[in-house]
């Protein structure tokens, strides 16, 4: 409740109701993505990996161990039988979360049908997965286990 200064009049006060300005909804996700960024001039600044967080029409949410440098970014994930499909985008922010790691928030250049193939792919590979990068993961490097052979070595 305030007072209004003039006509002394009490009244309330309400906080201002937070707007949304993304352009496209949000679809949350846990995709391995390897990313490339470059300078204004084109050469590598840095590279790695990273999870995307949420995926949309024009950008997405990429969590890295690493701070991502400003410039222009190529992201890479493949699909389940192995076929790499890339976009191009551009940094937009990459900020420290609580957690420790960074969050990156990457606007996708040039929205056509294979962007739109990209993310769309991004969504079904998470689902496909069953919501859990992770377990997915330890799946794979256990059927790599059971399936090398074993050696026997003896020191020497």
């Amino acid at each position: 409740m305030v007072r209004c200064s003039k006509c002394l009049e009490v009244f309330k006060i309400y906080p201002p109701v937070e707007v949304n300005r993304r352009k496209h909804k949000r679809v949350k996700t846990r995709n391995l993505i390897s990313y490339l960024s470059f300078d204004e001039t084109g050469k590598l600044i840095s590279n790695g990996l990273g999870i995307a967080l949420d995926v949309s029409q024009g950008g997405i949410l990429l969590e890295t161990p690493y701070f991502i440098k400003t410039g222009m970014i190529i992201l890479a994930a493949t699909d389940r039988e192995n076929r790499l499909f890339e976009v191009k985008g551009k940094l937009i922010h990459s900020t420290k979360a609580p957690n420790g790691l960074y969050h990156s928030g990457i606007e996708i250049i040039g929205i056509d049908a294979r962007v739109r193939a990209f993310i769309t792919k991004l969504v079904k590979e998470y689902n496909y997965q069953g919501y859990n990068l992770f377990i997915t993961i330890a799946k794979k490097m256990n059927e790599l286990k059971s399936s090398s052979p074993r050696r026997n070595i003896t020191p020497g």
